[in-house]
């Protein structure tokens, strides 16, 4: 593997690594220099309650879109999750925006292009968690989706909408919460953690071969 070390910027305390490998160094959104982050190490931005647009409230997210349009541009290697991906598109000539409705579960994804990079994820379900979503750059290449955009691609930049790195953990701190109980209250979100359970060693398998095959582009 390559020995260039890869940065996750956390965007919120209850959304981190999960089953990404330890090795990544955790650097938080609202304590970054951001002139501090060069073209030497990869990125990976993670998810997050919050809307890309939610700049009043969260003032980081302003600076943290500068840096991602300057950095894409200049063919840094960055993967966005979830939020991530929001954040890449809204900052990129895209759309970050509220859905009508929430996605959530287990779903598989419906491949419109062939690359090697997410083979992990062809044969498996990926699990989805979010109301917001996004109109990809014009230049970007949408890559997989749902009944809305999974993944694309931008210059050096892969953004994924679902969430690769779902371990029980996660799943049970995000669910923890009285919001999330009131946003889900019409999905089986019981069948969905027995599924989680069920497939944790598969989930965590895929998306460490796709962190292994990103490390190598």
């Amino acid at each position: 593997m390559s020995k260039v070390k890869t940065i996750a910027i956390v965007n919120d305390p209850k959304v981190t690594l999960g089953s990404l490998p330890d090795e990544i160094e955790l650097v938080y959104a609202w304590e970054i220099n951001w002139n501090a982050l060069t073209n030497k190490n990869d990125y990976i931005v993670l998810g997050g309650h919050m809307g890309a647009y939610d700049e009043n409230e969260y003032q980081y997210l302003v600076s943290e879109k500068k840096w991602l349009s300057e950095a894409v541009n200049s063919g840094y290697k960055v993967l966005g999750i979830c939020l991530g991906s929001q954040l890449i598109a809204d900052s990129l000539g895209g759309k970050a925006y509220l859905s009508k409705n929430i996605e959530f579960g287990f779903k598989n994804l419906d491949f419109i292009s062939k690359n090697f990079l997410f083979d992990p994820f062809s044969s498996i379900k990926v699990f989805t968690w979010h109301r917001d979503t996004f109109n990809i750059p014009n230049k970007a290449e949408l890559v997989a989706k749902t009944e809305f955009p999974q993944i694309f691609t931008l210059k050096n930049s892969v953004s994924l909408q679902f969430h690769p790195e779902i371990n029980l953990e996660l799943f049970d701190s995000w669910y923890s919460s009285e919001q999330s109980k009131v946003d889900l209250k019409l999905f089986d979100v019981e069948s969905e953690r027995s599924y989680l359970k069920s497939n944790e060693k598969i989930i965590s398998n895929a998306v460490n071969e796709f962190f292994s095959l990103w490390k190598r582009i």
